[in-house]
């Protein structure tokens, strides 16, 4: 059996060469150039430096061609594909790899099953990690499908941000809530909801106490302690003070990873997120 998954899943590069996970990335457009997703050909300080500096970047999904050859290639190996994507309510990625998915399957004999994640980021990469340990126990694709299915559920996703007009940007708050978020220092803490979608959970007021509300949340809600992921937006101090806390509270040591440009793209640098396996979403 093949894992796969997309570039947003953000888990750390080594994990696609040290655990042969196979990863297909989505595309960012910047100043007139495109490029793929967590490509060295766009370092992470360098393009958060250029969202600083007032660049807007653009992102693709993934269209039907690249799907079809993607999975096409996939499939000369002769194995089944467990493919695990982004959230279908952000982008209309996974919905593709699935259409093609289900066309392929008609024809092939070795099946492909695709799983909306309802997840971004380390939720998502979170379920892949999941999988994989899954197929380690010599689990059947099925199987795997099955226990990941039933996972999405208890993926708990929750971040804050260090400006607000990247959301507003992107549509996730209003503009004069933006507004008085940045004159009032609120710094909301949001979260993925059960349907896939970016929604406010409560705001703070200061980056410090977003950080260690974050800290409280998950020690509240955490049900599984293996895997816990800390991702970032070049604000690498914050990431370590919140793995400090959780470290404290929890015994655990975080995973911490640099936020892949897609989604960086729409909540800016600075976005500062913690995701676990809780005891509800």
């Amino acid at each position: 059996m093949i894992l796969s998954t997309d570039s947003t899943a953000n888990l750390p590069k080594e994990y696609y060469g040290e655990m042969n996970i196979k990863m297909i990335p989505m595309q960012i457009n910047l100043n007139d150039k495109t490029y793929d997703d967590l490509s060295t050909d766009l370092p992470i300080e360098e393009y958060y430096q250029y969202m600083r500096e007032g660049a807007t970047p653009t992102t693709a999904q993934i269209n039907e061609y690249k799907a079809r050859e993607y999975f096409e290639e996939l499939l000369k190996s002769g194995e089944d594909i467990l493919h695990i994507g982004f959230s279908s309510a952000l982008s209309g990625s996974t919905a593709t790899m699935k259409r093609i998915a289900d066309e392929l399957n008609e024809t092939h004999k070795n099946k492909i099953i695709v799983i909306d994640s309802l997840n971004a980021a380390s939720g998502e990469g979170m379920l892949v990690m999941k999988a994989f340990d899954l197929m380690r126990e010599g689990k059947t694709i099925d199987e795997i499908a099955d226990e990941v299915t039933k996972l999405i559920p208890y993926s708990c996703s929750y971040f804050t941000v260090e400006q607000l007009k990247y959301l507003v940007r992107g549509g996730r708050v209003s503009k004069v809530s933006g507004m008085l978020g940045t004159l009032l220092n609120i710094k909301p803490i949001l979260r993925v909801d059960d349907q896939g979608r970016l929604v406010a959970y409560k705001k703070v007021i200061s980056r410090r106490k977003a950080i260690s509300e974050l800290a409280n949340i998950c020690a509240e809600k955490i049900a599984d302690t293996k895997y816990v992921f800390i991702d970032h937006a070049v604000c690498q101090d914050d990431a370590n003070k919140l793995a400090t806390m959780l470290n404290e509270k929890l015994g655990v040591e975080p995973i911490i990873t640099d936020l892949t440009q897609v989604i960086g793209c729409h909540t800016g640098p600075g976005l500062l997120a913690v995701f676990f396996i809780g005891k509800e979403n």
